[in-house]
């Protein structure tokens, strides 16, 4: 998200037209003012608060403090590069059928796991298993132990 925008989550129809009169028509009316020309308004279901939370986590401590504590090899590898390491170590792959044009027999294709769509309980696995092996494998020490914790 842009340094520029705002976001807020409605609960109720009141709160959010109250929302639109007092945050969001003032902030377009500033933005407009210095000289922004167009402004895009999205309107969604928000996201589980807890998996919302686990991102945050995973890539805020987690990944963060792994990339800034582990060396391999004499080298330090950022944040996106322990994610897909981490995915191929710690998530199940996934097998897909697909249907090739010019053969009679479907192809079955295997992709890395994702941590799109992880339950709460499933992502909560899947950051211990993270850490665990951070911890063991490469002495990384975490400034924040449990995602609950983390805001």
């Amino acid at each position: 998200m842009s340094e520029f925008a705002l976001q807020t989550v409605f609960t109720d129809p009141d709160q959010a037209r109250a929302c639109i009169s007092h945050q969001i028509a003032p902030f377009c009316k500033t933005m407009w003012a210095n000289g922004v020309q167009r402004l895009t308004v999205t309107v969604e279901p928000e996201d589980d608060a807890k998996t919302v939370q686990q991102g945050r986590f995973l890539w805020g401590v987690v990944y963060h403090e792994i990339a800034h504590q582990a060396v391999v090899g004499g080298v330090r590898y950022t944040s996106e590069a322990w994610h897909c390491f981490y995915k191929r170590l710690c998530l199940p792959r996934q097998k897909k059928t697909e249907y090739v044009a010019g053969r009679k027999r479907p192809v079955v294709c295997t992709s890395i796991g994702t941590t799109k769509g992880l339950s709460v309980k499933k992502m909560s696995i899947y950051i211990e298993k993270v850490m665990a092996h951070a911890v063991t494998e490469l002495g990384v020490q975490f400034s924040v132990s449990k995602w609950e914790e983390y805001r």
